[in-house]
């Protein structure tokens, strides 16, 4: 198995620490812009794939993005010997997001999907817009999404105290993700002053990730920065950067808030309420792409009525005045994420993977 990714120099180092190392084939990143990063990775992937194939013999191409136009990479392996995947992880015309109109056009999809073996469908939300851009069914497998539940299940925090005050009454609250605009992290904000104005005791770690180094993520930081320094929030909101052991810092959260206004570009189930779903931590998201099926409309987390700070402070002021409803939604969440597990996904995709060679096989024998 080989993973071909764009990979920042900066990070290589480390890279060549991770167990996934060995297997991982950096190439360089390209383009400034974000529309030239993303099409700049997409010609260097093709490149890539196109050289190696030269030497190397794939029985199965697999590209992977919230994004259809990355499928172009897996049409670049030879039809005849391999195998051509991809995963859609986000619906096609999800309003919004930071990609144009033309990037998502359904006439392109389906003349770029047809001509794979399969695309994958990570939810319902993204089979029914495959479906709808003209996609026949027998071209599309639904495998869900998967969650590490070796490495997210619940937990006692390693150390705790080491991102939320350690003797407090303020309720932990967590978000992941970046300054985009679609994360909602300016909506979460607000609601925080909401709470805090009313004198709710509350406490906000705020995880920011930004190794794409995108000029909108960098000056929306550099806002948040000063809205925090500059507001009366200064006190109850800690900013860090990436986590290396992020479930230490789920672990000590008590509320995960998703507070997207979008399922476009990333995916229609957040990564992070799967990982929080799966160490058993209540969720107030709100009614965002998949997550009202992800939480099983309520049942395994808080739904906001709507994308405004005044719905999720709402929302979030309900989960801290009900700490046993908070335990009963974090387990209905958990027994969910079971349903995730990546041996579940991953014995799916194997066998999706068998049953196309096996055929390829067959008819190339012909």
């Amino acid at each position: 198995m080989e993973i071909l990714a764009s990979v920042p120099e900066k990070h290589l180092e480390s890279l060549s620490r991770h167990p996934a190392g060995e297997i991982v084939k950096p190439l360089p990143s390209i383009g400034t812009g974000l529309i030239a990063k993303g099409i700049g990775a997409i010609q260097v992937l093709r490149r890539s794939l196109k050289k190696r194939m030269r030497e190397t013999r794939y029985d199965v191409v697999h590209s992977h993005s919230g994004t259809y136009p990355y499928a172009i990479v897996a049409l670049a392996a030879n039809r005849r010997t391999s195998v051509r995947f991809h995963s859609l992880y986000c619906p096609l015309g999800a309003k919004g997001g930071l990609y144009t109109d033309w990037w998502e056009k359904p006439i392109a999809a389906r003349l770029i999907f047809n001509k794979l073996d399969r695309i994958i469908a990570v939810t319902d939300n993204v089979r029914q817009s495959i479906e709808k851009a003209g996609v026949p069914p027998e071209k599309i497998e639904s495998i869900s999404m998967s969650v590490d539940t070796q490495r997210f299940h619940p937990m006692d925090p390693k150390e705790p105290g080491k991102y939320f005050p350690g003797k407090s009454n303020s309720a932990r609250i967590l978000f992941v993700g970046n300054t985009s605009k679609e994360k909602g992290l300016i909506e979460l904000l607000q609601a925080m002053r909401i709470l805090t104005r009313k004198g709710i005791p509350l406490f906000l770690v705020v995880a920011v990730e930004n190794q794409s180094q995108i000029k909108e993520y960098t000056s929306r930081f550099d806002y948040v920065k000063r809205l925090v320094a500059e507001s009366e929030l200064a006190q109850s909101v800690q900013l860090v950067g990436l986590i290396d052991h992020i479930e230490n810092l789920y672990a000590e959260s008590d509320l995960v808030v998703i507070p997207w206004n979008t399922s476009r570009g990333p995916s229609d189930y957040p990564m992070v309420a799967m990982e929080a779903m799966a160490m058993g931590k209540c969720i107030v998201s709100t009614p965002v792409g998949g997550c009202p099926k992800l939480l099983i409309d309520g049942k395994a987390g808080i739904l906001t009525t709507g994308f405004s700070a005044e719905s999720i402070s709402t929302a979030i002021e309900f989960a801290i005045n009900h700490p046993e409803l908070r335990r009963t939604k974090g387990q209905a969440a958990l027994e969910a994420a079971n349903h995730f597990s990546l041996e579940k996904s991953g014995n799916r995709m194997i066998n999706l993977y068998e049953r196309l060679l096996k055929r390829k096989i067959q008819g190339n024998e012909k």
